[in-house]
């Protein structure tokens, strides 16, 4: 694969998370200050419409091919063109490598489960009733068999792409600007978290600061992929 197929193909990424963003903030913007329920459920999710839920997992579906058709591109890239002289940078590419793999399959993953957490617990919460201490009991109970893939996969795509990313540039094995760390996902998702401080009427901005994350990520690569071939 010639450099120009290459990166036009990892350009398929920007759209793919600009439709993950979308996806994302369907399902994660909610009233401010909305009551938590557990570790990981929200009062807030009995606002989100099911049309929400719809369009997220349809923005994630198509977000997650584009990203996928990317995704293999650089990875073929980087395997053939990418040869770090230190044993320690060969491992950390070949593991850089095995967290956009999984990513394929993990984006389409998260869409739907995510989705269908929230829109279980409004079905529930319809089924009892309003009662919401049964309704957080029976939804806890779903979601416990999901929960070993869903932060398997979490692990697997996030965080190890994640520390990855930033030990390859911190290496220079990636020779760009170590200011390109903060498009690894989890630090984006950091700044994102960040700016749920401001005073907005909402919560959920820092839904999309993830997939904004991998975006970046990928600009980085393509850029980086243009100079070499220079």
């Amino acid at each position: 694969m010639n450099t120009s197929t290459t990166t036009a193909r990892m350009r398929l990424v920007i759209p793919a998370m600009l439709l993950c963003i979308i996806g994302d903030y369907c399902i994660g913007i909610e009233p401010r200050h909305s009551e938590p329920l557990g570790a990981v459920a929200s009062a807030g999710w009995l606002t989100i419409g099911d049309w929400r839920i719809a369009l997220s997992d349809l923005t994630g579906a198509v977000g997650s091919v584009l990203y996928a058709i990317g995704a293999v591109a650089f990875v073929r890239w980087l395997l053939g063109n990418v040869h770090p002289a230190a044993r320690a940078g060969r491992i950390w590419l070949r593991l850089y490598t095995v967290g956009l793999g999984i990513g394929c399959v993990s984006f389409l993953y998260f869409h739907i489960a995510c989705g269908g957490l929230i829109h279980h617990f409004k079905v529930l919460y319809e089924v009892t009733g309003g009662d919401l201490s049964r309704t957080t009991e029976a939804w806890l109970r779903m979601f416990l068999p999901e929960a070993a893939p869903f932060f398997l996969l979490f692990i697997g795509f996030d965080v190890l792409t994640s520390i990855a990313w930033t030990a390859l540039i911190l290496m220079r094995v990636f020779p760009v600007s170590k200011w390109w760390i903060l498009a690894a996902p989890l630090l984006s998702a950091g700044i994102g978290t960040v700016c749920e401080l401001l005073p907005l009427p909402f919560s959920g901005i820092n839904s999309g600061f993830e997939s904004l994350g991998w975006m970046l990520m990928f600009v980085c690569g393509i850029g980086l992929i243009q100079r070499k071939d220079t």
